[in-house]
């Protein structure tokens, strides 16, 4: 159980973090609205995921 909380509240949110700054980035710098916004959404979903998946397991 510890193992997996782990995974879920530090690994899981930080990669989608990564990607979603690399596509923030890249789609402002590229003037390409589509990388934006996803970017955007994934971040958002790193922020929130934990808790949502926390809530559930604990």
């Amino acid at each position: 159980m510890a193992q997996s909380v782990v995974i879920f509240s530090e690994v899981i949110p930080t990669i989608l973090a990564v990607v979603a700054l690399y596509f923030l980035f890249s789609g402002v710098l590229d003037n390409k609205r589509t990388y934006t916004i996803g970017g955007i959404v994934l971040f958002v979903l790193a922020v929130f995921i934990p808790f949502v998946i926390l809530s559930s397991i604990i």
